[in-house]
């Protein structure tokens, strides 16, 4: 690692320590999530929640090759896949530390619309057997970065 990069990477945890009080501040003045900071990456250049998920994603190897889920390596894909309650959970401790301005409803709308219809991303939608011991009779969604 070069050290223009090393600069870089603590420029970002400095800038991102500031966003996440700046957002918690606006959060506990109900001021509306659109006005609050966004996710910019400076080593990368990549900005936004939609390349944050990809970060995400790419971080914790869900990986996997379009359709995936319909191959006899379904076990594999659904073990390497992600919940979106996990991917948020990232998103929380990464950025929003507190503050509103990436909800539940905001990443689950970036996976199941914005993401999975460009084909960036992946869905396996569980059977009630693999999402088991859950009770609820609806069974959940894992989410992979298409390869």
């Amino acid at each position: 690692m070069n050290t223009e990069t090393t600069q870089l990477q603590e420029t970002q945890a400095q800038w991102l320590a500031n966003q996440q009080d700046t957002n918690n501040v606006l959060t506990t003045n109900n001021v509306s999530p659109m006005f609050q900071g966004h996710v910019f990456n400076m080593v990368t250049g990549e900005h936004g929640i939609e390349n944050l998920i990809i970060s995400i994603l790419r971080q914790n190897n869900s990986i996997l090759p379009k359709g995936i889920e319909n191959s006899n390596l379904r076990n594999v894909a659904i073990a390497s896949a992600m919940f979106a309650s996990d991917i948020m959970a990232i998103v929380e401790s990464y950025f929003t530390a507190g503050s509103t301005r990436y909800r539940y409803e905001t990443i689950h709308q970036y996976l199941s619309v914005f993401m999975f219809r460009k084909g960036t991303i992946g869905k396996i939608k569980l059977s009630n057997n693999e999402d088991k011991p859950r009770s609820c009779f609806k069974p959940r969604c894992k989410w992979y970065l298409v390869e």
